[in-house]
This record gives C-alpha cells, structure tokens and sequence, in this order.
C-alpha cells in the first residue's frame, strides 16, 4: 500500500525530540543505525519538506514506513494512521496490541518527535515520557541533599582552614588554587554517595533513578550544574533560539519536559547536536 504525505513547503526547521534540542537548517537525522543509515532523516533543499523514517533493517538495509513523504506500508503489517496539517501519528497493531510507532508534531518551523516504539536487532528503542515520581519519595531525596551539602560546607571549611604556604604570586592566590581540587574531590565523592544511596529504597531502574536525582541536584546550590563562564557566541545564538522556539510552542514543550531517547537500556536526556 502506498500514499503520499502532503506536507508542503517547507525550507526552514528546528527538529526536537521532546524538548531536547537535535537540529537545525535544511537537512536533519536521528539515531544513526548500523551501516551509516538513519531511523528518521528531514530534507528540505528541494524547497518541502522530506519526511524518511526506517521501520527495521533487513539484510543491513533499511526498510522504510515513510521514504520521501512517501508511505510504503506492508500488507503483512498491520497499521493504522492519523494525519492532520499539524500532527502525523501512527500506530502499529501486533498480536491484538495496539503501540504508537511514531508521534510527531509538525509546525511550520518546528518538528517535534514525541514519541516512537520500534526495535533494531533485537534491542528496543523508545522515545517515551517518563513517569512523574512520587511527591514524598522526592523529597526525602531533597532532604538527603540538603544533608550532603552541609557536609560539603563543613568539609570545605576544613579545606580553608588548613595554614597558608603558597602565598600570593602575581596576583593569583596559590592556595586558593591548591584548595579548589580539594573542594571538587569531596563534591565528587557526596555526588556518587547520593546516587547509590536510595537505589535499595525505592523500586525504580537505575535510569529512572538517576533521571529524578538529577532534576533534584539541579536545584542544588552545591551540586547544580554551573554555566561555563565562556561560551562561543554561536552557542550563544542557538540557546537563544531555542529559548524562543519553546516560548513560541510553549503548549507543546510544556507536557515534553520529561521525554528520553532509550535505545537498549542507554537513555539520552540533553540536547544533541547532529
């Protein structure tokens, strides 16, 4: 079975997977599989947009749902589809179970994946939402934080308190410069302490774990992530555009805050750059 797409004229895109960031320009791929091929590539040189996605692979080569806003469906499947000028949505039907293959928002300047089930080789690849944890389990883990950055402050005052040698030379404290490797170590040391501390607690992977951990360490006066002083003016420029792509959609990105990339158990949650 075949059909074509008519997803007009488009030259210009930002694609993200959830609200992460992937590509911006004329030309755009996700996941690179084996043999250099892509599960979903974006080309607009010719003036449309050209929508590829990559059902399986069979003898090393792709077999495609979608080729060039193209369908090209196999009667041995079963699928079913809903298309608007916003929005392609299929689901694929196996076994009486009905699963989204693929969920994509499609703005005038924006791509958005929400979601997809597929598998390559036998290992299952999924952009999916995370599940929102439990009020009273996130905050035992805020209260064990704020206990680990009192002892970052009491061991840094340690840190500080121990005598002067170096002295100031040309204008740079030399033991101010000696202590901060010091101060980065203990950081280090109660970071991979609070990772494994409530892996026994509570039931969750150790993905899913370490996904809610982080939303709670970035908040952190001690162990947030902290902006780099120098960034590169495109940088710059890009996370500036990003920032108002999502003011602009701020509807869509609103529900896609906690959407990962899984492939074979490896989650990807940042922004990538292809």
């Amino acid at each position: 079975m075949k059909d074509t797409l008519p997803l007009g004229a488009k030259k210009h895109y930002s694609f993200f997977v959830g609200s992460n960031f992937i590509a911006d320009g004329e030309r755009g791929s996700l996941f690179r599989l084996p043999g250099g091929h892509s599960l979903m590539s974006i080309d607009t040189t010719l003036g449309t947009l050209g929508l590829s996605v990559i059902v399986g692979l069979g003898s090393g080569m792709p077999v495609y749902l979608i080729k060039q806003n193209e369908l090209l469906i196999s009667t041995d499947d079963i699928w079913d589809m809903r298309y608007s000028g916003s929005a392609l949505k299929i689901w694929r039907i196996a076994g009486g179970r009905k699963s989204v293959f693929v969920d994509l928002a499609i703005e005038p300047d924006v791509i958005i994946m929400r979601e997809m089930n597929t598998s390559f080789n036998g290992k299952p690849f999924r952009i999916r939402k995370l599940r929102a944890p439990q009020r009273r389990s996130v905050k035992k883990i805020e209260n064990q934080v704020k206990e680990y950055e009192e002892i970052y402050y009491e061991l840094s005052k340690r840190i500080d308190g121990q005598p002067r040698v170096g002295g100031v030379y040309d204008g740079i404290d030399i033991d101010a410069l000696v202590r901060e490797p010091d101060r980065d170590r203990v950081k280090r040391r109660l970071e991979q302490d609070l990772y494994h501390r409530f892996c026994k607690e509570f039931t969750w992977d150790w993905v899913y774990y370490q996904w809610v951990l982080d939303g709670v360490l970035k908040h952190s006066s001690v162990f947030g992530k902290s902006e780099p002083e120098i960034v590169a003016p495109e940088f710059r420029a890009l996370e500036h555009k990003i920032g108002n792509i999502k003011a602009r959609y701020s509807q869509q990105f609103a529900a896609l805050g906690d959407v990962v990339v899984e492939y074979n158990g490896i989650v990807f949650q940042e922004n990538i750059l292809f």
